[in-house]
């Protein structure tokens, strides 16, 4: 059939078949809902809908809704060893009356919001003309959450989201790199990128170095195949697979039993405290303060009556994209209502323990130099007073862009061992943003310091 739209995203079995009683009835009930909509308020076009049926021909159900694009299958339509092999990105789908599982819902992410994500990118890159290395990190860290925590298990199910990963972390790393005057991977160990801030590092998070089981579909007529092939992600010269920020978010299907759980606890103990004629204590809600959506610690700030009023509020979040011009990336979300539905605590210890441990990290540091007996007394975090005082005076363009160079010459100047070290080049001396140290073209070894 010609001209009928479908969802390409999935493989061939999983698609719409595209029988003539069903195209009739879709093209049919498209007609239908267009003709009743008044053209003066909003029409549909047929170029950009998709019209899925489900019938004795098509056993699945597809649509698109809120960046996910889902696939459901009933349990009457599917073999018994299909249903009960689920995975990341599959969702059980549970009758709330009978409690039993009556059809799986396949999550992907759609091409719209991969497009999304990738122009957020470049534009942190465009618009990253002197910034510090830190902050062309943060807005990556910030955006990468975003995307994270709101696709969760759909980013794993969906390859083209993982090799984009792949793609722009590489991109924000280069541009890190091309700062520096230099590209070459031995100069850049992982460990300057994902060190902590407070170790001088950058901080940064990974999704780039992923190990993920993949099945080959190329010749297999069914979608699920087993797994064939590992898909890996960034490597490096030296070899340190990194921990993967998808691992320390919980999937949104476990999230959500989980809240069910915690807030059904939450009601027993609080008819209980109200029973016995006492206040709820942190100490009785301590295993699920930082648990469910929202979690049970919203119930405990300050302006919580105040918010109890504030209707509405994650549409208008949503609809902020037509008045304020810069882009949300939590704009389903608010800190304030639901929480912190992400705590990246235990990825922080992970990265350290990677790369070696804080003893490991400053090896590839001028901390040696330093003569600090212990590594617990560096405060990377803090900027100097000066750069405090002059961030509000009024400045031109090029004193504001010498300030931004500040702390990239620091961060170079602490990581000048590792970024000098490399045999190659002969011939050219290159001076490291004003810091005094020359990247030699031979001799490797720690920082050279120049006059």
């Amino acid at each position: 059939m010609v001209g009928y739209n479908n969802k390409k995203c999935w493989p061939r079995d999983a698609r719409m078949r595209l029988m003539k009683h069903d195209v009739n009835l879709g093209r049919s009930v498209f007609w239908d809902m267009k003709n009743r909509l008044p053209r003066s308020v909003t029409t549909l076009e047929w170029e950009n809908s998709f019209v899925s049926v489900y019938s004795k021909d098509n056993p699945n159900l597809l649509f698109s809704l809120c960046g996910f694009e889902i696939r459901i299958l009933p349990k009457i339509r599917m073999s018994q060893e299909a249903f009960s092999s689920t995975r990341d990105g599959v969702w059980n789908l549970q009758n709330e009356q009978t409690k039993g599982r009556t059809a799986v819902a396949f999550l992907r992410v759609d091409d719209e919001q991969m497009k999304v994500f990738e122009n957020r990118v470049r534009q942190i890159l465009i618009s990253s003309g002197s910034t510090t290395f830190t902050k062309v990190v943060n807005k990556w860290n910030t955006d990468l959450i975003g995307l994270m925590t709101y696709f969760r298990e759909a980013t794993v199910h969906t390859q083209e989201v993982l090799d984009l990963l792949v793609k722009c972390e590489n991109k924000i790393q280069t541009r890190i790199k091309i700062g520096l005057n230099s590209k070459m991977p031995s100069r850049f160990p992982p460990v300057i990128f994902y060190t902590p801030k407070e170790i001088g590092g950058l901080g940064m998070l990974s999704m780039g170095h992923i190990l993920i089981p993949q099945s080959d579909l190329r010749y297999s007529q069914q979608t699920d195949f087993g797994v064939t092939h590992f898909r890996s992600g960034m490597n490096h010269e030296e070899d340190q697979l990194l921990p993967n920020l998808y691992r320390y978010i919980q999937p949104w299907e476990s999230e959500f039993i989980d809240s069910q759980r915690v807030w059904a606890e939450y009601a027993m103990k609080r008819q209980e405290a109200q029973a016995q004629n006492r206040r709820l204590t942190l100490e009785d809600l301590e295993d699920s303060w930082n648990r469910g959506v929202p979690r049970i610690n919203t119930l405990f700030q300050k302006d919580r009556h105040t918010l109890a009023y504030d209707k509405g509020w994650r549409v208008r979040t949503e609809f902020k994209q037509y008045q304020v011009l810069k882009q949300n990336p939590f704009w389903w979300t608010h800190q304030r209502h639901d929480g912190k539905l992400w705590n990246l605590n235990n990825y922080r210890t992970d990265v350290i323990q990677a790369l070696g441990g804080v003893e490991g990290i400053v090896e590839h540091t001028l901390f040696k130099g330093t003569y600090f007996p212990t590594w617990e007394g560096l405060f990377w975090e803090k900027a100097s007073g000066f750069e405090e005082s002059m961030k509000f005076k009024k400045l031109t363009n090029a004193q504001r862009s010498g300030l931004n160079q500040i702390p990239n010459r620091r961060f170079t100047l602490w990581w000048s061992p590792t970024i000098n070290r490399a045999n190659v080049y002969v011939g050219f001396q290159v001076q490291l943003d004003l810091t005094g140290i020359f990247m030699h073209g031979f001799g490797s070894g720690a920082g050279c310091f120049g006059n």
